[in-house]
């Protein structure tokens, strides 16, 4: 009986901790819970915690019990699998999660990792096939929106160097390239216009193609930047619009 009673005292003090995100704490609680009683660590919840617990304080070994468990558990319960599938997203590891949950109802969860990894066509049939239509919608206006293409940004800064960065929506770096080439022109040209051909080499080798190649390089990484920025706005909407509860506890 008291047995019985320590176990069951350690047990409450295990799960407190863990409640009031003591990790720490609770790891070294539910690692003495198995040791007095092994047979606990047949319960997948309590594993799950032990696990989560141990992932706060040493990411890769509680991923390592998250394994342990999939082997050891071959029929892992959908809300168990869906609870990991939520520390694999909060970490960044998809492909993990969509294993995990691909034999559960959390299809939210599912869809989203595929807008995590700009997957928008899969995420959204996800979306449809689960009766998300609202946010199957907003995915759809979202691709049908105009991006800025990398290859025209790069186009108009190969007629005229800076325009490329001002289409892309980077006007001051757009008119610091246009004033650096002119320059830069103006100078290779003067020297021309006097026959220093040696200058001309010069500036034509460390000033004008540096510039001009310069602007070009800024124009494709300011079109993808401007994409960028308006996808990460995006998905915070959406994260706020319809996921915001899924990490609540996070």
């Amino acid at each position: 009986m008291l047995v019985a009673l320590i176990i069951l005292t350690q047990w409450s003090l295990a799960d407190s901790l863990y409640t009031h995100r003591y990790y720490e704490l609770a790891q070294i609680e539910y690692q003495r819970e198995f040791f007095f009683n092994p047979d606990l660590k047949k319960d997948q919840h309590r594993r799950l915690r032990f696990a989560i617990a141990l992932m706060a304080n040493n990411t890769s070994r509680g991923f390592e019990e998250f394994s342990m468990m999939v082997e050891e558990f071959p029929g892992l319960k959908p809300e168990v699998k869906i609870e990991m599938a939520k520390q694999h997203i909060y970490r960044g590891n998809y492909y993990q999660a969509r294993a995990l949950l691909r034999e559960t109802n959390g299809k939210r969860l599912l869809g989203l990792t595929y807008i995590f990894e700009d997957e928008l066509s899969k995420a959204q049939h996800i979306f449809i096939s689960c009766g998300n239509h609202e946010i199957a919608n907003d995915i759809d206006e979202y691709r049908n929106q105009p991006k800025k293409s990398i290859k025209t940004a790069t186009l108009l800064s190969l007629i005229c160097p800076g325009a490329g960065e001002i289409y892309a929506g980077n006007l001051t770096l757009g008119i610091k390239d246009f004033l650096l080439n002119a320059g830069s022109g103006y100078l290779l040209y003067n020297a021309l216009k006097q026959k220093k051909y040696v200058d001309a080499v010069l500036i034509f080798n460390f000033l004008f193609q540096r510039f001009y190649l310069g602007s070009l390089y800024n124009a494709q990484i300011s079109a993808f930047q401007a994409n960028e920025r308006n996808r990460h706005l995006w998905f915070n909407e959406m994260q706020n619009k319809y996921f915001q509860d899924l990490f609540d506890d996070y």
